[in-house]
């Protein structure tokens, strides 16, 4: 499919989400709820929002660092270039933040992607273990909730199952690459094989650096501080909508909410992915909060809102920030995003 279309699709996706999110909410209530928020509470949101992009960074060393010496001020410009990039089809994002990673620190694209690649898999990892923490200490939360006809509990649990798939796939591939590289030459070669002899020769190559971006995988250090890391990433990500829930006066501020909150944002930005997030991120926080956690709809999808447009507004200024210091036009953007 080309770009163009893919960008359509996930424009009219993102369109359809809204509507699902604004569908039973009055624009006059909604507009006066911007109004009664206490944006005192709006400082630390930022803020948090913005150390969990420092942590990403920290990680991101620890991923690089067994292949290539890093500093970690080197990772803050294609990390918040590439997130920024991620309004782009086809989640480009990442693409970009291979290739801006390669450049700086002159390491193959192949292995750049490999580093973002084990993140990812660290990232379904952490949050199969929250959302194992839902179902197994509070899976009544969810009641009979339905969203389109589908139990949101089933829909949750056919999303952890698809999750722990793919996982399990990727930890196998990765291990196979990194310890028993010939089995998994074979395996790929054998994938393959209906290709043309020259992409079949690409994709070797291809795999072949992409395995050498698997340093971090052979080392019991290294796997502990992606691990810590990550945990650290993820805590903060639960964090940063805390205080968005005293900026709105929400009934219930437990933890079990928050983790919940970020579940359904997570699952509802995978499953239903839009450029830069808008509409599925909204109609996450309306499931969780007004669907299953019962508070205000208005509120619920006020939030949403205020949530993403603060996280929008980091990620923003940290990218145009980053394009201006080390000289990254749109065009070029657009051509990484066009080489896919």
């Amino acid at each position: 499919m080309k770009k163009s279309g893919q960008l359509i699709i996930g424009f009219i996706v993102a369109g359809l989400a809204l509507w699902y999110t604004l569908r039973n909410v009055s624009m006059d209530k909604l507009l006066n709820s911007f109004t009664e928020v206490e944006y005192a509470y709006l400082v630390p949101t930022f803020l948090l929002m913005a150390l969990t992009y420092v942590a990403r960074a920290i990680r991101w060393k620890a991923l690089v660092q067994p292949i290539q010496p890093v500093k970690t001020w080197d990772l803050y410009s294609p990390l918040m270039i590439g997130f920024m990039a991620g309004v782009l089809p086809a989640r480009a994002g990442e693409l970009v933040r291979a290739y801006l990673l390669g450049k700086k620190v002159n390491l193959s694209f192949a292995s750049s992607l490999a580093t973002i690649v084990v993140e990812r898999l660290f990232d379904l990892v952490m949050l199969l273990a929250l959302f194992a923490g839902i179902l197994v200490f509070s899976g009544d939360i969810f009641g009979d909730v339905a969203w389109q006809g589908i139990p949101i509990r089933t829909l949750a649990f056919n999303f952890g199952l698809i999750s722990i798939g793919l996982v399990a796939g990727l930890m196998v591939f990765i291990f196979l690459l990194a310890f028993q590289y010939e089995t998994a030459m074979k395996g790929v070669h054998w994938v393959i094989r209906p290709f043309p002899e020259k992409l079949q020769l690409k994709i070797v190559e291809l795999t072949g650096t992409f395995s050498q971006g698997l340093s971090v995988v052979k080392s019991v250090r290294s796997l502990v501080g992606i691990t810590l890391t990550s945990a650290l990433v993820w805590g903060l990500i639960v964090l940063q909508y805390y205080p968005l829930y005293w900026a709105y006066d929400l009934h219930d501020k437990s933890a079990e909410s928050l983790v919940l909150l970020t579940v359904m944002i997570c699952i509802l930005i995978t499953v239903l992915p839009t450029p830069a997030f808008l509409g599925s991120f909204n109609a996450g926080v309306l499931i969780a909060l007004h669907q299953i956690m019962g508070e205000s709809e208005v509120a619920a999808v006020s939030l949403s809102f205020v949530a993403w447009t603060i996280n929008f507004a980091v990620i923003f200024m940290g990218g145009i920030y980053f394009m201006l210091h080390d000289h990254v036009s749109v065009k070029k953007l657009v051509e990484i995003e066009q080489e896919d």
